[in-house]
């Protein structure tokens, strides 16, 4: 089973993106706004990574698949 901290960090790292994001818009810097969704969304890809290699893992056991 998949641990749930994993959960609470995307839930967190999206609500700090967003904050930033849109502090940034008002501001008037698109540019790093666009940026701090890149990076946030390249955070979290990183860290779902491990979780999908494990389920295809677990998928190949359960189907015999080699």
């Amino acid at each position: 089973m998949v641990d749930v901290s994993v959960i609470f960090f995307l839930t967190g790292l999206a609500i700090a993106v967003t904050i930033l994001h849109s502090f940034l818009k008002q501001a008037g810097r698109d540019e790093y706004a666009y940026l701090t969704l890149v990076v946030g969304l390249a955070i979290g890809l990183l860290k779902i990574i491990p979780v999908i290699h494990t389920l295809f893992t677990q998928v190949k056991a359960v189907f015999n698949l080699y």
